[in-house]
């Protein structure tokens, strides 16, 4: 039968029961205003990230959009002829990007915004060597690279060190200098995340290079696009181009059709060396998003 309480005992029972309910609607306030509170950070940071994100869409569609209406405006020249097809040939590149990226996932969406500053990038840079606004060759050898390539190996960026200390005034073969060591960090950065083996193993039946042994260049970059997840037939395309842009570069003032080296002045090369360096930072972003 029920335990028999008195009045006293009875209050206090009641007492605490309410204090225990009190205690655990206080909790669950709490709980509920610490969760409301965490979800409007979380969500602040997520519109600021946003913002910034479009903002950065807008900056690289304004600079890309006025850097090819000057190219445009650009005459025709046998000197830099290579660099003008190679130019159109990324564009040309880009264009089936931005076509075809509106249904790719987050990383997808991520290269092709890179992929839109690289062409920027190359356009600028054809503008400069057409129109003769290199900068100057003040702080030639400062970088604007910082980890990305001692992060992934130290021999990378010894050997860019070395291609950025060669462009020197005093240098009477700079651009030789540069453009074979600056060739090796773009060439190399590619075979060690993408080595032979590991291609092979993933696609038997990828297709070879000229020799018809080595795999092909293109083969790796999809390789490693597939390793971030963005295995997009377009992007490879284009980070295919990209590097062929850049590779260009080095080909034409390696052939020295156009004299000795010292015909390169050292303000073409600091604006060659800052194309270089985006190329880099966009296949090291390229790389790590494989090894992730």
């Amino acid at each position: 039968m029920p335990r028999k309480v008195t009045p006293a005992q009875y209050n206090r029972m009641v007492n605490e029961h309410n204090r225990k309910v009190k205690r655990a609607v206080d909790t669950y306030n709490r709980e509920v205003t610490d969760y409301n509170r965490k979800l409007k950070r979380a969500v602040d940071e997520h519109n600021r990230e946003v913002r910034a994100y479009n903002a950065r869409v807008r900056a690289n569609r304004q600079r890309l959009n006025a850097e090819i209406a000057q190219f445009n405006r650009q005459r025709s020249t046998t000197r830099y002829v290579t660099v003008q097809t190679s130019t159109i040939a990324l564009h040309t590149a880009y264009a089936h990007v931005d076509e075809q990226s509106e249904g790719w996932n987050e990383r997808g969406q991520q290269l092709a915004d890179l992929a839109e500053a690289e062409t920027a990038n190359s356009t600028q840079l054809a503008n400069t060597l057409l129109d003769g606004t290199a900068a100057n060759a003040e702080q030639i050898e400062e970088t604007s690279l910082t980890d990305e390539l001692s992060s992934l190996s130290e021999d990378l960026h010894n050997r860019w060190e070395g291609a950025r200390f060669a462009i020197n005034p005093r240098n009477p073969d700079a651009a030789r200098h540069f453009c074979t060591s600056a060739r090796e960090v773009m060439v190399k950065l590619i075979d060690m995340s993408a080595p032979d083996v590991a291609v092979l193993q993933a696609k038997p039946d990828c297709a070879r290079g000229p020799n018809g042994r080595d795999v092909a260049r293109r083969e790796k970059i999809g390789y490693l696009l597939d390793l971030n997840g963005a295995g997009y037939e377009a992007l490879g395309d284009f980070v295919e181009q990209d590097v062929n842009d850049v590779l260009n570069l080095f080909s034409q003032f390696n052939k020295g059709t156009h004299g000795t080296a010292g015909n390169f002045d050292i303000p073409a090369l600091r604006a060659i060396k800052h194309r270089v360096e985006n190329s880099i930072r966009f296949l090291s972003t390229l790389v790590r998003g494989a090894n992730r």
